[in-house]
């Protein structure tokens, strides 16, 4: 009598012999029908078949406006043909623009470089009387440094802004001087403010500011916010010794309200 296999049975073997027919298949997985990447098993994909195919794909592109009509041709030509001066005027305009603003930039950086140098001398004696106390001053120049102004709320960036920046500061105020475009500005603000962030003279009014121009290939500087009690200065030297003067004046002030202070609380 023969017996009967039960299904549980047949199934396993129908299992079985599919999982030995599948252990001859190549695990790896030929990544250059992608066109990218290097093939795990090289005799499955020659270097003659890759590069076959790359050459295909270039063909691809290169011949894709071969099945265009003629009219579309034409119409492509006579639009290239139209716009061509209008796009090379403006070029010359974007590069004459670009060079301006290129000068202009440098311009700004110079003076603020010619004014941080007259700072950094007068701090340097100034130190000899102050060195080691809060009115001791540091001189910094940062040059280009990118701010940003605004994000948005997935914290991406949507506006910023580029300065180049110095600044001479001691323990109570620091002045900061900012050049942009075609503007240098001075502020005073307190040094822990100053410390705690990078846009903060933001929130302050320039104590002064100058304006640079360019005239027959020269460029000149103008004072645009400047005190009217304060004598303006005829040069830039004139110029940092008043900004000088202005920064030890508030940083003495500051010292006189915490000894009052100070003082009151005794």
């Amino acid at each position: 009598m023969v017996r009967k296999e039960s299904n549980t049975t047949n199934r396993r073997k129908f299992v079985e012999s599919s999982l030995r027919g599948q252990s001859s298949l190549p695990r790896n997985v030929d990544r250059t029908m992608f066109g990218h990447g290097a093939a795990a098993d090289t005799s499955a994909f020659t270097s003659g078949s890759h590069v076959a195919h790359l050459e295909l794909s270039e063909q691809v592109i290169s011949g894709f406006g071969q099945d265009r009509s003629a009219d579309i041709l034409a119409w492509m030509d006579e639009l290239k043909a139209d716009s061509s001066h209008f796009i090379e005027s403006r070029l010359d305009e974007l590069v004459l623009a670009e060079s301006r603003e290129r000068r202009y930039r440098e311009a700004v950086t110079t003076i603020i470089d010619k004014i941080f140098q007259d700072l950094r001398y007068f701090s340097f004696e100034f130190n000899k009387v102050a060195r080691g106390t809060s009115m001791q001053m540091i001189a910094t120049i940062l040059g280009d440094v990118t701010e940003v102004l605004q994000v948005n709320s997935k914290r991406e960036v949507e506006a910023s802004a580029t300065y180049f920046r110095a600044r001479i500061s001691n323990r109570h105020f620091g002045l900061v001087v900012r050049g942009a475009g075609r503007v240098v500005e001075f502020y005073l603000v307190p040094t822990p403010q100053l410390m705690g962030q990078s846009v903060v003279e933001a929130q302050y009014e320039p104590i002064a500011a100058l304006e640079v121009k360019m005239k027959g290939g020269e460029f000149f500087w103008k004072l645009v916010d400047w005190e009217k009690r304060v004598k303006t200065p005829d040069t830039l030297e004139e110029l940092a010794m008043q900004l000088f003067a202005a920064l030890v004046e508030v940083t003495k002030d500051e010292v006189r309200r915490i000894e009052q202070e100070c003082g009151s609380v005794k």
